[in-house]
């Protein structure tokens, strides 16, 4: 099964429209692949989570529960990243990539310029979510 990571927006944008390509890749085909997080990572979904702006703006993040972030984060491997080299032109993306290298993902999932840009690191495929749908849609 295809391994991938995820970066923050991917988690956030799922999680205010359940309905998106986003919330489809999240809800609907989370059977399809095999997520990999890491403390990093999660740290900052959940500091994303919980900024005012984005509750001000996004009323349903607002009401989101704990269970059900949790939920969504229960279904990923976690692995562990001990060195997080600078390589991406925005040093806080480098979590996702170091992520993506220690899991030995395929794709690392992102709408990001700044790890876009790079589409390939350490083997690993940058690509944006429409993308991946497109990949896995394809698969049997």
């Amino acid at each position: 099964m295809v391994k991938v990571v995820f970066d923050t927006m991917v988690f956030v944008r799922s999680l205010i429209n359940p309905r998106s390509f986003w919330g489809k890749l999240i809800f609907k085909y989370s059977n399809s692949y095999r997520l990999f997080v890491s403390r990093p990572v999660l740290l900052e979904l959940l500091e994303v989570l919980n900024r005012e702006e984005i509750s001000k703006k996004f009323k349903s993040i607002k009401g989101l529960n704990s269970n059900k972030i949790l939920q969504i984060i229960s279904q990923a491997e976690t692995v562990e990243i001990s060195d997080i080299p600078l390589i991406s032109r925005d040093i806080k993306d480098d979590k996702f990539l170091a992520t993506a290298k220690a899991a030995d993902a395929d794709y690392l999932i992102t709408e990001d310029e700044d790890l876009l840009v790079l589409k390939v690191y350490a083997g690993v495929k940058i690509i944006n979510t429409a993308t991946f749908l497109d990949i896995i849609k394809t698969k049997p």
